[in-house]
C-alpha cells in the first residue's frame, strides 16, 4: 500500500521475515567465521563448550611452524564438523585423526612411522617415553574408528557410524591427544633452545 506520500510496504507474513531474518543472521556468521549457528530461532554454539576450550589450546601448540600439516588437518577437521549447511563428520573424524597422526610423525621421527598405528607400536617399546598403557590405548582406540567407521576412511561396513557426537568427541580427544604429544615431546628436550 501506498501512504500518500511516495513510500510503499510490502506485506509479508510473519513466517517468511523470521526466515528472512534468520538466513540473514546466519550469513553474517559465516561471513565472520563464527563458531555459532542461528536455527530454530535460536544461536547455537557449534560443539560444546569443552570441545571449543579443547580445540583452541590445540590450535595454539599447532601454531609451532613445524606442525603445519597438522595444523592444515585439524582445520580441515574443524571445517567438516562445523559447516552450517551440510557438515561431513566422517572427513571431520578423518582429519583430526590425521593431524594425530602429523604431529605424532613430526615431533617424533625417531619413531619412523608411517602410519599412526606404526607410532603407536613404536610408543609401546619405546625407552625413553613413558606413557601409561591406558593412556597410549585412546591413540589406538581413534585410529581405530578411523580405519573402521563406517565411511571414514576405509569404507568400514561395521566399524559405527560417525554421528555429531562422534565426531564432536574424536574432534575434542584429537585435540587432547595433540597437546599431549606436544608436552611429551617438549619433556625429552633436555638441551637449552638458545
Amino acid at each position: 500500500w501506498e501512504d500518500n506520500y511516495g513510500n510503499y510496504t510490502a506485506r509479508i507474513t510473519r513466517s517468511d521475515a523470521q526466515a528472512y531474518i534468520a538466513k540473514e543472521i546466519q550469513l553474517l556468521f559465516l561471513e565472520e567465521g563464527l563458531a555459532y549457528e542461528f536455527s530454530e530461532g535460536a544461536v547455537r554454539r557449534q560443539g560444546r563448550k569443552h570441545t571449543v576450550g579443547l580445540v583452541t589450546k590445540a590450535q595454539v601448540v599447532l601454531g609451532d611452524h613445524q606442525l603445519l600439516g597438522a595444523r592444515r588437518h585439524y582445520e580441515k577437521a574443524r571445517h567438516y564438523f562445523s559447516h552450517p549447511s551440510k557438515p561431513d563428520y566422517e572427513n571431520s573424524v578423518k582429519e583430526a585423526v590425521c593431524a594425530v597422526e602429523a604431529t605424532a610423525k613430526t615431533l617424533f621421527p625417531k619413531a619412523k612411522a608411517s602410519t599412526l598405528g606404526d607410532f603407536i607400536k613404536w610408543l609401546a617399546n619405546a625407552n625413553d617415553i613413558e606413557v601409561p598403557k591406558s593412556v597410549a590405548q585412546t591413540f589406538s582406540g581413534v585410529y581405530g574408528f578411523r580405519n573402521g567407521g563406517d565411511g571414514v576412511a576405509h569404507g568400514g561396513a561395521n566399524g559405527g557410524k560417525a554421528t555429531l557426537e562422534v565426531a564432536e568427541y574424536i574432534l575434542a580427544v584429537s585435540a587432547s591427544q595433540i597437546i599431549y604429544l606436544v608436552d611429551l615431546a617438549n619433556g625429552l628436550e633436555s638441551d637449552v633452545p638458545f
